[in-house]
């Protein structure tokens, strides 16, 4: 039976989304390794009072990640899915955990002083509305990450996977080159650093005055 991502039950969710990272292929370790350290790149001048928040953390794999790269700062996190939020505070999550959409924040303007959002942008029907969220609540930094297309769809469909879809992952209804997400970043924030870790784009962009 196909998995039905609205009927699955908080379990069932939870490890599908936990997929790409029980992969014990050491190729796709290797590159989600990459990923982490391009993501802590750009995290490692923050001074150490910094407040960070992660938005749509997911599975939480990424905030754990995260919180292990800090020296101190402040890490929360955010998710939209009512289910995963209720299972991670089941299970005792590491950080402050609250449901929430990123088109609609329960934030004050300038809360934190940098704010994550990483493999969700691909996912949302409104992006603008999105990162608009995102760096109001922002003070001086926003990370942002997505598939690098047409590299990701290229890799899964040499691996065999999603052919008849031609290689684009289930529920990624946006497709970003890194110019396009620099392009599209650059209308909220100006782009300071961009890194590509295989096979992703993410990108650090400061809040303008």
């Amino acid at each position: 039976m196909a998995f039905d991502e609205k009927t699955a039950s908080p379990e069932e969710l939870l490890e599908f989304y936990m997929g790409k990272y029980k992969n014990p292929n050491p190729v796709a370790k290797w590159l989600t390794n990459g990923f982490f350290r391009s993501v802590e790149k750009m995290l490692n001048d923050l001074p150490r009072d910094a407040r960070i928040l992660e938005v749509g953390c997911g599975p939480g794999v990424s905030t754990r990640r995260i919180l292990d790269m800090l020296q101190g700062q402040y890490l929360e996190a955010s998710e939209f899915e009512q289910r995963l939020v209720d299972l991670h505070l089941q299970k005792g999550f590491p950080v402050t955990l609250s449901q929430e959409s990123v088109y609609s924040m329960h934030r004050a303007d300038n809360e934190f002083d940098c704010v994550l959002l990483l493999e969700v942008l691909e996912h949302l029907q409104e992006t603008e509305t999105a990162l608009t969220e995102i760096f109001r609540v922002a003070r001086q930094t926003a990370i942002i990450s997505v598939p690098n297309e047409p590299l990701w769809r290229t890799m899964n469909f040499l691996r065999g996977k999603y052919w008849r879809d031609w290689g684009n992952t289930p529920g990624h209804i946006n497709h970003f080159s890194t110019q396009g997400l620099v392009d599209l970043v650059s209308k909220f924030g100006e782009v300071v650093s961009v890194q590509n870790p295989i096979p992703w784009t993410i990108v650090r962009a400061e809040v303008r005055p």
